[in-house]
């Protein structure tokens, strides 16, 4: 019940605070679907069918946001930011503020610094994704290795300069037993994890570069998905009604186990057309293919998956709108891949989904509505 005494607190305490400081902000979202899946393995070879409800087109969130003006151009900003999971009230990954908690200083000549929890150098993936980083989209192949929110944070974003950006981010390990290690304290318990990106915008079009590591709490990088190097490029534009994604990714996991997976290639591309003002079609394919290793419990093998993935949105007002998204994995022999995310490996299902038979394929459906605040 401690748990929910604190939301409870928050969302009586913050409206008073914006009151007195029109800098401070209450914001979030909240939605909910009904998904259908197929080809869900429930036994050694067999599969089944289940309908479930949830937020399949993204968690919702109750976020804090605040700024203070300090003159000369200079700000003091703070971020924190809960997932909730709709269908049951809990707030996602046992963390209350695992999507955001942090502190900054913003300069208009200099830049931004912030420290603390947060989504890492990665996360500017979601704007190369026609599907948005919904659950079929381009994090349903990477176990969200794609899109983590990481503690112990600091990062540094540049101005544009001349249409040119950077950032720069570290996520320390907080151990006392190596700098590349992590600490149990951490949240995911991630060793020292670090990246850069830079990007050059032109109206419409966009470009960018990124490279990270994630290391796992004894420094290393020993999974293609959850502890591993990621280098990344993306090009955006628009056409028109017509905005164009695409993006490549390749991970490497250089302390990966000898006979195990060590690298893995991932393309992307889609379209989101705007058929009219309130209408919205998505249209995305995903392909990953997995290098030479095996398949065990805990790591992906060797095996090509592919996503085609369908999503529609329509606009009921500014603030609250449907949606609906179905998409089906094809899976080669010894593949396992899901439409959800799901954790590495053979496993049992973990994940928002279950996975299919190795070399089966499945195919998921959700639709519903989201509203903003």
């Amino acid at each position: 019940m401690r748990q929910y005494g604190w939301i409870a607190a928050l969302a009586l305490a913050v409206p008073a605070v914006a009151q007195a400081q029109s800098n401070v902000t209450v914001w979030g979202r909240v939605g909910g679907d009904v998904q259908y899946l197929s080809g869900v393995q429930n036994g050694a070879h067999s599969t089944g069918s289940r309908f479930s409800e949830g937020n399949d087109w993204g968690t919702s969130i109750l976020g804090i946001t605040g700024k203070e003006d300090l003159g000369g151009g200079n700000q003091a900003v703070f971020w924190l930011e809960s997932s909730i999971n709709a269908a049951n009230g809990n707030y996602g990954g046992g963390v209350l503020f695992q999507r955001g908690a942090w502190v900054g200083f913003k300069n208009e000549r200099y830049g931004f610094l912030r420290l603390g929890q947060g989504s890492f150098i990665n996360s500017y993936i979601w704007s190369y994704d026609p599907l948005l980083e919904e659950n079929y989209s381009v994090e349903s192949l990477t176990s969200y290795r794609n899109g983590p929110k990481l503690s112990n944070g600091i990062r540094y974003e540049s101005p544009k300069f001349g249409g040119f950006s950077f950032a720069l981010q570290a996520n320390l390990g907080n151990s006392s037993n190596g700098w590349l290690r992590g600490s149990p304290n951490n949240v995911g318990a991630t060793g020292l994890s670090d990246g850069a990106t830079v990007a050059y915008t032109h109206g419409d079009f966009e470009v960018r570069a990124i490279w990270n590591e994630i290391r796992n709490q004894y420094g290393r990088e020993d999974n293609l998905f959850t502890a591993s190097q990621e280098a990344f490029i993306g090009v955006r534009d628009r056409f028109g009604p017509a905005l164009v994604q695409l993006g490549y990714t390749r991970y490497s996991a250089p302390d990966t186990p000898v006979g195990l997976s060590r690298t893995a290639n991932y393309y992307w591309g889609g379209v989101t057309y705007d058929a009219t003002p309130f209408l919205h079609l998505q249209s995305a394919v995903y392909s990953m293919k997995i290098d030479a290793g095996q398949w065990t419990a805990d790591h992906s093998g060797e095996g090509r998956s592919t996503i085609i993935g369908l999503g529609a949105m329509y606009d009921l007002s500014k603030r609250t709108f449907l949606y609906a998204t179905a998409a089906h994995v094809f899976n080669s022999a010894g593949a396992n891949l899901g439409v959800n995310p799901q954790s590495p490996g053979l496993g049992n299902g973990n994940g928002l989904g279950a996975s299919p038979m190795p070399g089966h394929g499945q195919t998921g459906v959700y639709a519903g509505i989201e509203t903003l605040f």
